[in-house]
């Protein structure tokens, strides 16, 4: 449940008008009584994405993915839930009733501060270090890689001392306890010889929210010893696959579009070269948290991994994450030199910002590195080569993209257009017809799947089914723990005369994976007329009863109660429901 009472959440909901919120991220025109865009939770070309400003909610046909406005803060800004509320509190100027938290959640909050404390205090400590006597190794090394002394400011830069415990004295002066020392991270008990700082004799580099809470750390190995880099583990407050080394300052550059390095020091130089819009990934291989993070902040970005096996294969592995999450990828590799520091160093930004310009199409990168592969003199590697070609452009859904695709691959391949567009049309032949991602399909038993729903849908839409359906069906007989949920909600609500409404339901849950299923059961179109309804409603909820008693048959046939369970079921066919009970 939520760490703010319920009347606190609807008015934050009411607060922040869904139409307003998703309006500062997605492009939405007015479309009948909804408005339509291009969903930022998937790469489409046609609009599949709706907006409800009459029951504050969205849905997207595409992907499934859907909610009230705090389901999509959540999934656009990659928060938990009460961290989305008090993003949309902090948007309206409401003030959250901290002193009415759950014991729980109060002591978590207490945790996460001490925390950001205690890497609020390291940060200046070791950046203290850098600055004097003993920090005289890691100033040659940065005076070598010419960091200018407004980006060690800037970013944060220090130097963790060879002493093994010289942070860990230094937070222990500051009062903190072992407990809470080791929770952070930076220091761990080595069995009963003491407490050892993780890192010793490294530059450090400290990684910041886009809040601007020091949350972990990075650091380089000065001199000999492995490995290179070291980050910290993840705590209470840091999450590798969540956050991005320079986010904080990236986002503020005011564009849509991120440079996406692999180290610190590359973005660092980038940085420093006039291009505040670059991030770099935290030692861990990129995922689709990271897409969402990067598509909260940018709608394109602009890959710049090494140039080595490593590097590409890094970069093939990301395409398809970032893809899903609906960014434009572009590639770029650096050449004459070994990474984007060294060739800013040769060649300066203004060459570098030449490099961008001309990023490199993801699909022509991915079909260069196809072409590699094979021997295009050689009539058998040849065909090879257009197989894969054509499983590439196969997912592409526009044709005009399409069609530039071919133009480019015919170019650099000398293969004729028409072969590798036979071969397309044979791949999607094959294809089966797709299955959109976040929509639960049904089969065997979709009749009753559907049943549920339908009932569901029409005891939202008044009191008066309510007081119809109730006295024949409980929540319990709707079987699937998530229908329970819903209907015994619903009633809930009805029995305390309390407004039930999609809006209300909807906000009653927490997850997105509960927002996209109950939003796609909100969004089908029940209609029945006068004549037809009360029929309706007796199909629908003896088909929704006969399954439970079937399941509860057949869960145990060695119920002491089994007889009784037939005679129940036998019984529900002589149920009549009449709309005059309302």
């Amino acid at each position: 449940m939520s760490y703010y009472p319920r009347e606190v959440i609807d008015d934050i909901r009411s607060g922040n008008d869904i139409v307003d919120v998703i309006g500062q991220y997605v492009s939405l025109k007015r479309s009948g009584s909804s408005y339509v865009g291009l969903c930022p939770f998937h790469n489409e070309k046609t609009p599949s994405f709706h907006v409800h400003r009459d029951g504050q909610y969205f849905h997207c046909f595409g992907c499934g993915a859907g909610g009230d406005v705090i389901g999509f803060t959540m999934r656009h800004n990659n928060l938990s839930y009460p961290e989305a509320v008090r993003f949309l509190a902090e948007r309206i100027s409401y003030i959250l009733p901290e002193a009415d938290m759950s014991g729980d959640y109060a002591a978590r909050k207490e945790l996460k501060q001490n925390l950001y404390e205690i890497h609020r205090i390291a940060a200046r400590f070791y950046y203290d270090k850098l600055n004097s006597d003993i920090g005289k190794n890691a100033v040659e090394y940065l005076d070598k890689r010419e960091v200018s002394l407004g980006a060690r400011r800037k970013f944060g830069l220090g130097y963790s001392p060879i002493a093994r415990g010289a942070l860990y004295n230094e937070l222990k002066s500051k009062g903190f306890s072992d407990e809470l020392i080791v929770k952070s991270g930076l220091c761990y008990k080595r069995d009963n010889s003491g407490f050892y700082d993780k890192f010793f004799n490294r530059l450090m580099f400290p990684i910041i929210d886009i809040y601007g809470n020091i949350i972990g750390f990075g650091g380089r190995i000065l001199g000999e010893g492995q490995p290179k880099y070291l980050n910290s583990p993840e705590t209470d407050i840091f999450n590798k696959s969540r956050n991005l080394y320079n986010l904080n300052n990236a986002k503020n550059a005011k564009l849509r579009e991120f440079i996406l390095v692999e180290g610190y020091m590359d973005a660092i130089a980038i940085y420093q070269a006039g291009f505040k819009n670059v991030v770099a990934s935290l030692g861990t291989a990129f995922n689709e948290n990271h897409a969402r993070v990067l598509k909260a902040h940018a709608d394109s970005v602009i890959l710049l991994f090494d140039s080595d096996e490593a590097g590409v294969k890094a970069v093939l592995r990301a395409i398809p994450v970032m893809e899903k999450a609906g960014l434009k990828i572009k590639v770029l590799q650096v050449h004459d030199a070994k990474d984007p520091d060294e060739f800013i160093k040769k060649f300066g930004a203004s060459e570098f910002g030449s490099l961008l310009e001309n990023a490199e199409n993801h699909i022509i990168f991915q079909a260069k590195h196809i072409q590699k592969k094979y021997d295009l003199k050689i009539l058998d590697e040849r065909i090879s080569f257009s197989k894969d070609i054509a499983r590439l452009l196969s997912g592409v859904e526009s044709s005009i993209e399409t069609n530039a695709y071919l133009k480019e691959v015919a170019r650099l391949s000398d293969i004729d257009i028409s072969a590798i567009q036979s071969e397309i049309s044979a791949v999607n032949k094959g294809v089966p017809a797709m299955r959109m991602p976040g929509v639960r399909r049904t089969s065997g038993r979709s009749g009753v799947d559907d049943a549920r729903k339908t009932l569901i849908s029409i005891l939202v839409s008044g009191r008066k089914y309510y007081n119809i359906l109730s006295p024949h069906i409980r929540a319990e007989e709707f079987v699937e723990e998530f229908y329970i949920k819903t209907v015994g909600y619903i009633y809930s609500l009805y029995s305390q005369d309390k407004p039930v409404s999609r809006e209300s339901v909807i906000g009653y849950f927490e997850t997105l994976e509960e927002q996209d299923r109950i939003t796609e059961l909100f969004v089908r179109q029940v209609s029945y007329s006068d004549s037809e309804m009360e029929k309706a409603l007796n199909d629908l909820v003896k088909r929704v009863k006969e399954a439970y008693y079937d399941k509860m048959i057949n869960d145990d046939y060695s119920n002491p109660g089994l007889p009784e369970l037939l005679e129940m079921k036998r019984n529900v066919s002589k149920l009549y429901i009449s709309l005059s009970d309302g």
